[in-house]
């Protein structure tokens, strides 16, 4: 009677054990926010943030002959001017990727906790989205103003974007930074403007040689993009084309944000 008793128990308890790692892996598979860990075609992926049209059309006429690919995204979409937003329609017919940067580039961390997410979209993205869509930008990923974020605020944000950006910071070692493509819709960029303290080309370098090595997409993010980089938030031309130049030597894979969504 004891070895029936036993056998039940031990049936019952793989039974329980099965279920948790089904239920565990079926939760994995649905939840963006949970750690995937894939492996891609390697490559980078450079994004620049707010509303830069004129620098960012520079950038394209001395990288285009590079076959070089970007993601822009957009804030205060309605300050810009109609030969502004007639550039930036011409970068998205080179094949760069335009995506939401925030209406009015609200921190949305700080202007959620005052006055609730719901509002922070109504004012924040829907606008943004309206604005764009109706002269014919589709935005499809989304980065956060500042780097600011949650998860709260990840969740809601994701009903209206495939793919969002946080930022990550710092020079830690290649395998221990945050700013790879894990297969996640929550992504991190590392700064490349040069006031930025882990600005360092050579270092840049070090992590694409690990995405490569490790089959992963290495994610950058700027704003301006200049000749000469004498303001913050600028990001030199020529640090630029040598990331470029790098990635095509080393067969790494230009992406856009919006790339991700079909891996």
């Amino acid at each position: 009677m004891k070895r029936i008793i036993y056998a039940l128990i031990g049936f019952f308890t793989i039974g329980i054990l099965f279920y948790a790692a089904s239920t565990y892996s079926e939760e994995k598979k649905s939840d963006p926010l949970l750690p995937v860990h894939k492996e891609f075609q390697p490559g980078i992926i450079l994004t620049f943030d707010d509303n830069y049209v004129e620098d960012w059309y520079n950038a394209e006429k001395r990288l285009h002959h590079l076959g070089w690919k970007a993601t822009f995204f957009i804030c205060k979409y309605d300050s810009l001017t109609a030969k502004q937003k007639k550039k930036l329609h011409y970068l998205q017919d080179m094949g760069h990727d335009i995506a939401a940067h925030g209406y009015n580039h609200e921190n949305a961390l700080k202007y959620s906790a005052k006055y609730g997410i719901e509002k922070y979209i109504n004012d924040e993205i829907l606008p943004l989205k309206a604005a764009m869509g109706k002269d014919g930008f589709n935005l499809r990923s989304f980065a956060y103003p500042d780097g600011a974020r949650n998860a709260e605020l990840d969740k809601e944000l994701l009903k209206y974007f495939d793919i969002i950006r946080g930022t990550t910071y710092g020079k830690l070692y290649p395998d221990s930074q945050f700013c790879y493509y894990e297969g996640n819709r929550v992504i991190y960029g590392l700064g490349i403007d040069d006031d930025y303290k882990q600005f360092d080309v050579a270092y840049y370098k070090t992590l694409m040689d690990y995405a490569k090595k490790h089959n992963k997409i290495v994610i950058f993010y700027g704003h301006k993009t200049v000749e000469v980089a004498d303001e913050k938030i600028e990001t030199p031309l020529a640090a630029l084309e040598e990331l470029c130049k790098y990635a095509i030597a080393n067969n790494l894979k230009f992406y856009t944000v919006d790339d991700l969504k079909n891996l």
